[in-house]
């Protein structure tokens, strides 16, 4: 590159010379810059499309988690989306660089059929009504059983036994071949709860039908009410039927009298209740038997003692021979050998409370408690009589 001046040339051309040499030294120089400003570009350019990538990749790996929580719909749509993606155009290198990441894909939420939420739906419940009649089967099962002390409002039993032993109200030679009997059915009459259910049974043992059969204008008694039954319109010879008569007796002994009808005879015959049928049997815990026995004391509470005969000495015989005097029902006690019962009159709807205490071999104490002092008297004799006979 340098060259040496020849002697013999002129210094005007050395100095041309020389400016040349320079100019070209300087290009020299600067086309090595650019080239070094070239690499230096490319190596920036590089970088950025490293960090870019990594970006992608991150992006697309958060998209596919987020597109497998979403539901079968959203990965249709999904698909959908990507497959009109593919149609579209590549965007270039310089467009990818310039544009910001785009977002999250937020997960549509998922929808939910009326038909699951069946599932969730709890079982309507419907409301049972409490029975007004309790068996006596119960009584039975909570024998020797002691409960709370809560309070239990008394409720009704059903008859702790059936109807009795048939009584008769009129003779079939005074009947002329007509006989009537007639039974205390111990069910409440469907007219009016106040009346004791009366059954009254027709036999015609005579040749000739028996029509007309109706109770007549019953006799005026005071406190006393007859509820009639249905005309019977023939009774043929050898048949027999059954009527249902309700009779209001005011919580008193007294007699019921009317007629008896036919088309042809008018008979005149009454009914006179024991005072056990008088009452209706309720149900109780044993600690309510005892509240409602000390608020009738003094001259409510009837005791007499009585020596039970050995034919009369266990539960069954004993309970059964209370039940058949007075229509009242057992009260659970946790004490053996004491029997409690309960019951309430028909018409004033009175307490009548019985105890049996029986733990003294051979003697016995019975004691009633009940404001209608009569009907107490009177049962405490016939309960003894029916015990000791």
């Amino acid at each position: 590159m340098d060259q040496v001046l020849q002697p013999g040339e002129k210094e005007g051309e050395g100095e041309t010379f020389l400016l040349r040499l320079r100019g070209r030294v300087r290009a020299h120089g600067v086309s090595r810059q650019c080239d070094q400003s070239e690499e230096e570009q490319e190596k920036k350019v590089k970088k950025k499309k490293k960090a870019h990538e990594r970006k992608e990749t991150s992006e697309s790996s958060e998209e596919e988690g987020s597109a497998s929580d979403s539901s079968s719909s959203e990965s249709e749509s999904a698909s959908e989306s990507e497959d009109e993606e593919e149609e579209e155009p590549a965007e270039p290198d310089t467009w990818r660089r310039k544009t910001p990441p785009s977002s999250k894909i937020t997960p549509k939420t998922k929808e939910i059929s009326l038909l699951d939420l069946e599932d969730f739906t709890p079982p309507s419940v419907q409301p049972v009504s409490p029975p007004k009649v309790v068996s006596t089967s119960l009584v039975t099962d909570l024998e020797g059983l002691t409960l709370t002390d809560s309070s239990l409002a008394p409720s009704l039993l059903s008859p702790v036994m059936g109807p009795g032993k048939r009584q008769e109200l009129l003779h079939r030679v005074a009947g002329e071949g007509l006989a009537v009997e007639y039974v205390f059915s111990r069910q409440p009459f469907p007219g009016d709860p106040h009346m004791v259910s009366v059954c009254i049974h027709f036999s015609n043992s005579s040749d000739t039908p028996v029509k007309g059969l109706h109770v007549g204008v019953p006799h005026q008694q005071p406190g006393i009410c007859i509820q009639e039954f249905p005309e019977i319109e023939s009774l043929a010879p050898g048949d027999s039927v059954t009527a249902i008569m309700g009779i209001n007796f005011s919580d008193s002994t007294q007699a019921a009298t009317f007629q008896l009808c036919t088309q042809t005879r008018q008979f005149y015959v009454s009914i006179q209740p024991p005072v056990g049928e008088l009452m209706a049997p309720v149900f109780m815990s044993e600690n309510e038997f005892k509240k409602e026995q000390a608020k009738l004391t003094g001259m409510s509470e009837i005791t007499e003692k009585l020596t039970l005969p050995d034919t009369c000495s266990n539960d069954p015989i004993i309970v059964q021979r209370v039940s058949a005097t007075a229509n009242l029902g057992r009260i659970p006690c946790g004490t053996p050998d004491e029997y409690r019962f309960a019951g309430r009159t028909l018409t004033s709807g009175s307490l009548v409370l019985l105890t049996l205490d029986a733990r003294v071999t051979g003697a016995a104490q019975l004691t009633v408690n009940s404001e209608k002092m009569v009907i107490g008297t009177m049962l405490v004799k016939d309960v003894i009589q029916a015990l000791t006979q």
